[in-house]
């Protein structure tokens, strides 16, 4: 398991979810790891695309909670659209209690609410 922070709460897959907020989630990806360009970073930096970072429990954004050498501590990005995200950790796998935590949850919540019509609002000025 592993803590992230969420970066963007206004996507799609974290509107259900506060700003800095911190959840627990499963890893289990090996040796994968998030790389891109310094020119890609910033990219995705200026445009909030990241979603989630890898940190400490209470939030703190370090290398030491980085558990794979992901730069920037990239645990989560969007596409420039805002509607599709890649990530290393396994919410699916933290959705209910029997399967040790529940934190995943929100981010199916935000991705049902999404889907259902309740569409925020970068993604609405992107489809028109």
């Amino acid at each position: 398991w592993t803590d992230l922070r969420v970066e963007n709460a206004s996507t799609p897959f974290t509107s259900k979810m506060g700003q800095g907020q911190v959840i627990s989630v499963p890893i289990s990806h090996g040796e994968g790891n998030y790389f891109a360009d310094a020119a890609t970073l910033a990219m995705l930096e200026r445009d909030s695309r990241v979603a989630f970072r890898y940190c400490g429990p209470d939030g703190e954004v370090a290398a030491e909670f980085n558990p794979n050498g992901s730069m920037n501590n990239i645990a989560g990005i969007t596409n420039a659209r805002g509607n599709v995200l890649g990530m290393m950790p396994h919410p699916e796998r933290c959705c209910d209690e029997l399967l040790g935590g529940v934190d995943g949850v929100a981010i199916f919540q935000s991705m049902a609410e999404w889907a259902s019509g309740g569409r925020l609002p970068k993604v609405q000025e992107t489809i028109a």
